[in-house]
C-alpha cells in the first residue's frame, strides 16, 4: 500500500500515539506500523504517514481551490516556457497577449511556437487537476483574498500557488538570512523571533537550510503562524533535510506559498523571484547573518525598494556572515538592529496581550532549571543536582516545552 502523507491528501487519524519520557515511540501501536512522529501539546503525537488507519477526507475539486481561467493558463503557460527556454517571448506577448488573439493569430505564429504553447497549456491543464488532488489552491492577482500587502508592488506574481492557510496578517515579519550560518546565528535567529513574538506576527521565509529553518522552527515554538515561500512547484518541500519541518508548518496552521505550479522543479532564476514575494508579503525584513551577494542582501534590497523597513544584525567586520549585514547598513538600506523593542517601537507593534504567567516550579524541575546556570549538558546536570539520568531528561523535556529552555549543540540553555 502505497504511503498517504495527510498534508497532501487531507484526512484525520483516528489514534495518537503516547509519548513516554523524551523518546518517543517510532511506531503506530494501533496499526503496528513504522511512523514518524510530530510533536504536539501534552506529549503526544500524531502519526504523519504509513499509517493505515489514516482516513482521508473528499478531494476536492479545481473550482473549490481556486478560481484558474482559460486565460491564466495561457499566461502560466507562457511564463513556463520563458523560464524553460530562459527567453522572454516579447514578440509572442505583443501578438497575442491573450487566449483569444493566440487562436485568431495561430496562422502568423510559427508552427515551432505554436506547438511548443498548444502542448504547454495541456500540461497546464493536467497541473490544475494536480493541484486539486493534493489541496493546492491557485490565487490570482485580482482575487481578493491575495496578499494585499504583495499586491501594491510593482512586480507582484499574476498567481499565487497556496498549500495549507493563508489568511491576511496585520503584522509579518521576514527573517532572512545566510544557509551556512555561524552557531551565534542560529542563536540570534531564535532569540529574536522568539523576543518579537510577543507582538504575534506572521513569521515569513524562504524554508532554506540555515537562518531560514531557524526562523521557521523558533515560530513553531513560539507558536507563531509561519509562511514558507519556495522557488518551485507546491509537489514537495525542498530541500529534502526540512521535509519534517514544511509537514510541521502545514499542521501548524501555516502555509507554502509559490509562484510555480505543481511538479516545477527548482531553477537557480527561480530564488530571485522568489526573494521579492518574500519581500513583498510583509512589514519588515530582518536579516540576522549574510555575505555580500547573498540572497538574504537581494532580498533586503527589494524590501527597502517596496518602503518597507528592513533591520539587520551587526557583527564582526572581518566575519564573511556579517558583512551583508554591515554592508546594507552602511549603505542606509537597513538599520541597525540591537535589540527587539527597538524594532517593536518602529514599527509601532506593542505586545498583543500581557505575557502568561508561568506557575513557578518544584522538585526535579526547579533544581533542574536552578542548575542551568549556563550552557550545561545532562551529565553535568546529573552531577549538579543528583538526580538520576531519567528524572533529568524528564525535567529538560518540561522545561524545553514550557519555553524555559532550550537545545543547542548538545548541550541546554536557561531561556
Amino acid at each position: 500500500m502505497k504511503k498517504k502523507n495527510p498534508a497532501e491528501f487531507g484526512g484525520v487519524f483516528l489514534h495518537s500515539v503516547e509519548i513516554v519520557g523524551v523518546e518517543p515511540t517510532t511506531s503506530c501501536m494501533p496499526c503496528k506500523r513504522s511512523s514518524q512522529l510530530s510533536y504536539t501539546p501534552k506529549w503526544t503525537a500524531k502519526v504523519i504517514n504509513a499509517c493505515l488507519r489514516f482516513e482521508p477526507t473528499r478531494r476536492k475539486s479545481a473550482s473549490d481551490l481556486g478560481r484558474m481561467t482559460e486565460e491564466h493558463q495561457y499566461l502560466l503557460a507562457l511564463r513556463l516556457i520563458e523560464a524553460e527556454h530562459k527567453q522572454p517571448l516579447t514578440w509572442l506577448r505583443q501578438l497575442a497577449p491573450t487566449l483569444a488573439d493566440f487562436q485568431q493569430e495561430s496562422q502568423h505564429i510559427p508552427g515551432r511556437w505554436n506547438k511548443t504553447v498548444m502542448h504547454q497549456l495541456h500540461e497546464v491543464r493536467r497541473m490544475v487537476q494536480q493541484h486539486a488532488d493534493h489541496g493546492i489552491r491557485c490565487i490570482p492577482l485580482e482575487a481578493p483574498e491575495y496578499p494585499q500587502r504583495l499586491a501594491h508592488t510593482n512586480d507582484p506574481p499574476p498567481l499565487l500557488f497556496v498549500r495549507g492557510t493563508l489568511e491576511e496578517s496585520d503584522r509579518v515579519l521576514s527573517v532572512v538570512g545566510t544557509r551556512s550560518p555561524t552557531p551565534d546565528g542560529l542563536l540570534h535567529t531564535e532569540f529574536w523571533v522568539h523576543a518579537l513574538g510577543a507582538a504575534q506576527p506572521t513569521i515569513v521565509s524562504g524554508l532554506a537550510l540555515g537562518i531560514d529553518a531557524a526562523a521557521h522552527g523558533e515560530a513553531l515554538r513560539s507558536g507563531l503562524p509561519t509562511w514558507a515561500v519556495l522557488a518551485h512547484g507546491l509537489d514537495a518541500a525542498q530541500p529534502r533535510a526540512n521535509a519534517r519541518l514544511a509537514e510541521r508548518i502545514l499542521q501548524s496552521g501555516g502555509a507554502w506559498i509559490s509562484e510555480w505550479p505543481f511538479g516545477v522543479p527548482a531553477r537557480a532564476g527561480h530564488f530571485p523571484k522568489r526573494n521579492r514575494i518574500i519581500a513583498g508579503l510583509c512589514d519588515a525584513v530582518l536579516v540576522v547573518e549574510a555575505s555580500m551577494q547573498s540572497g538574504a542582501s537581494i532580498t533586503a534590497k527589494l524590501a527597502n525598494g517596496y518602503d518597507r523597513s528592513v533591520f539587520a544584525l551587526p557583527g564582526r567586520v572581518h566575519d564573511v556572515h556579517s558583512q551583508g549585514c554591515l554592508s546594507l547598513i552602511a549603505d542606509h538600506v537597513a538599520q541597525m538592529a540591537l535589540h527587539p523593542e527597538q524594532v517593536m517601537a518602529h514599527l509601532g507593534w506593542s505586545a498583543r496581550s500581557p505575557a502568561k504567567e508561568l506557575k513557578p516550579l518544584s522538585g526535579h524541575l526547579a533544581a533542574v532549571l536552578q542548575a542551568l546556570d549556563g550552557p550545561r549538558r545532562v551529565e553535568e546536570l546529573q552531577h549538579a543536582t543528583g538526580l538520576s539520568t531519567e528524572h533529568v531528561l524528564s525535567a529538560l523535556a518540561e522545561l524545553v516545552w514550557t519555553s524555559r529552555a532550550y537545545a543547542r549543540g548538545g548541550s541546554y540553555h536557561r531561556r
